[in-house]
């Protein structure tokens, strides 16, 4: 009988307890009341979560894991914070909302000024929201929440693959508080607002967000790798 390579057994061992710990979280999301990933149809669950674990593959499969991961974190957080500066002071449970608060560039009141923002930024959900721009609220919390998950799960992976949760999470906090304060920088000054942040502030935030970026390299082009991955196209 043909015995098995130990470093083979070793590197299957790791995927099994990276795709329950990665599954298990999204159950544990799917189910929770805050956030709109919960109200989706288990069609949409089942796809992110296909997505995530061809994400996985992808990562374990290239050359260098921990900087491919380390790319894709830099696009989700990138991404969840364009959306995600309009949650924070709004009550939301979620820790890394509060972790950003502290920040010079976040305010945490921009969700009180989105009638200015919302044309700006969001114009086509601006025109077809009521009053309330019940349109505009459920882009973004749409948009956060999927982005937030994907870069959870990056978070996830990394920590396996580094071995180190603390290091992962401080890392993941200062990616966070730069991408945070370089979104609502441009968000303020775009739409007309008092900037948190003075020039030369808002000029050294652009600087090592486009380092961040030129780093990751593109996020269309990472997701549809990802999609082709998991047959979602």
């Amino acid at each position: 009988m043909k015995s098995l390579d130990r470093r083979d057994t070793n590197r299957f061992s790791l995927l099994d307890a990276m795709r329950a710990k990665i599954a298990a979280y999204l159950y544990t999301t799917f189910r929770e009341t805050e956030g709109l990933l919960g109200n989706l149809d288990r069609w949409t669950q089942r796809r992110i979560t296909e997505e995530n674990m061809a994400k996985l593959a992808l990562v374990l499969n290239s050359e260098d894991p921990v900087e491919a991961c380390y790319q894709d974190l830099i696009r989700e957080i990138d991404t969840e914070a364009e959306t995600g500066i309009f949650l924070t002071g709004t009550g939301s449970m979620m820790r890394h909302l509060h972790r950003v608060v502290d920040e010079p560039g976040v305010s945490a009141n921009l969700h009180t000024e989105l009638e200015t923002v919302a044309p700006i930024l969001f114009p086509d959900e601006a025109a077809r929201s009521g009053n309330d721009l019940d349109l505009v609220w459920v882009t973004i919390r749409a948009l956060h929440d999927r982005a937030h998950v994907d870069a959870t799960v990056s978070e996830i992976i990394m920590t396996y693959l580094v071995n180190d949760a603390d290091s992962v999470r401080d890392m993941s906090d200062a990616m966070r508080a730069l991408q945070y304060s370089f979104h609502e920088d441009r968000a303020r000054r775009r739409s007309g607002l008092s900037p948190m942040i003075d020039d030369r502030e808002s000029h050294e935030l652009l600087i090592m967000v486009t380092e961040l970026a030129r780093r990751s390299g593109s996020y269309d082009d990472r997701v549809a790798e990802i999609r082709r991955q998991a047959d979602t196209d």
